[in-house]
């Protein structure tokens, strides 16, 4: 009798520990009979929370940290950054030993990026006549020719992916550091596809006769 007792009295108290550690709001902690020390309470990113002065739950990176993956650009988004980074910001690109076969994989995940971000405003061929254009969603969006563009480089093309310009807002968010670089040079060859092509005038020297 009293291991039966004993047995329904154990009963009882699982089920009356486990009923009162349940609750139906999954986004609150429950009760826990004799919880772990590790087991903090569940805040949301953006809920209040006492246990911090400034009473956010959500924290900013520590001063003087680079997030991983994250590359820091130096040029402001002003027209002096602007024309700095035309002049010095240099391509990613630059340095590497690239065979033929790896060019032309880069290149097509180039096409591909600018395919989804810029095709619609800048046009596949990049004449500036994307869809929005066509339809007269958005106008003044300039050919990457040289007559249209003459002083645009890598670096400017890249400024603007940054900071945006006019009426293009900024990509920043949206494409990594290579992602950027890798339209970067899609834009270029676009560039040189749809530029007038200069001829080479070679003057032959001319030497005296003898005499």
């Amino acid at each position: 009798m009293k291991k039966t007792f004993l047995i329904l009295g154990s009963v009882l108290t699982l089920a009356l520990v486990f009923g009162t550690s349940c609750r139906r709001d999954k986004t609150q902690t429950a009760l826990e009979y004799m919880p772990n020390m590790y087991r903090g309470p569940a805040f949301e990113a953006y809920t209040s929370n006492p246990n911090f002065s400034d009473g956010l739950s959500a924290r900013k990176p520590v001063e003087g940290t680079i997030a991983k993956g994250y590359i820091p650009y130096e040029f402001s988004n002003s027209q002096v950054g602007y024309d700095s980074a035309r002049v010095y910001l240099k391509s990613s690109w630059e340095g590497r030993s690239l065979t033929t076969e790896e060019m032309e994989v880069l290149m097509q995940e180039s096409k591909e990026l600018y395919t989804i971000f810029c095709s619609h405003c800048h046009g596949e061929k990049g004449d500036g006549n994307g869809i929005l254009v066509q339809r007269e969603k958005i106008l003044g969006v300039p050919s990457y020719s040289t007559e249209r563009l003459p002083d645009i480089t890598e670096g400017s093309i890249y400024h603007v992916i940054m900071h945006g310009k006019g009426i293009m807002g900024s990509h920043a968010s949206q494409l990594n550091y290579d992602e950027r670089w890798k339209i970067v040079q899609y834009v270029l060859k676009l560039r040189s596809e749809i530029s007038p092509k200069t001829e080479t005038v070679v003057v032959e020297e001319q030497t005296n006769p003898e005499v």
